[in-house]
């Protein structure tokens, strides 16, 4: 059992009163701790070092994803998963919300208004994949689709494994 914590006892710590917004020791501990067990939630099929580079949001969706083809559809684990990854607005993602039914929108399911930059996903890379994956489907000729990803992200020269990674585990 700990007695002290950063050279506090704990029960004078546990019971003082909190500022807003103040972050203490306990704070940095936990932040810690979460930012280590995400990393440790790396789907099978996607690089750690791809991992590391994703934003919260594209990590919910393809943790998910690798969830779902285990036959997750509990709506618990999205709530859950959603907080561990400090995603907003889950439910922009989801396609079902039914408990024991909930599922993430296949790509066909996304509106463009899911995909604009004033969403959490349409920012991201990933939510750029899932527009090229739309086009793709309605068969733009692949050339254009990578033309259009390279004028739309200036880090598109750098950015070009992770998109292939989560392209290739989607």
């Amino acid at each position: 059992a700990y007695t002290h914590i950063g050279g506090d006892d704990v029960t004078s710590f546990a019971l003082r009163p909190r500022a807003r917004g103040e972050v203490t020791v306990v704070d940095e501990i936990v932040q810690q701790a979460a930012e280590t067990a995400s990393s440790l939630l790396v789907p099978e099929g996607l690089t750690a070092d791809t991992w590391a580079k994703l934003t919260g949001i594209e990590r919910f969706v393809l943790r998910m994803l690798d969830m779902e083809t285990a036959g997750s559809a509990k709506l618990d684990n999205y709530q859950n998963f959603a907080k561990a990854f400090h995603v907003e607005d889950y439910a922009r993602v989801m396609g079902d919300m039914r408990p024991n039914h909930a599922r993430l929108k296949r790509v066909s399911e996304y509106a463009s208004r899911d995909l604009t930059d004033a969403t959490e996903i349409g920012a991201t890379r990933l939510g750029r994949l899932i527009i090229a994956l739309q086009q793709l489907g309605k068969d733009t000729e692949v050339q254009v689709i990578v033309d259009q990803l390279r004028a739309e992200m200036p880090d598109f020269l750098e950015a070009r494994t992770l998109l292939v990674d989560m392209l290739v585990f989607i």
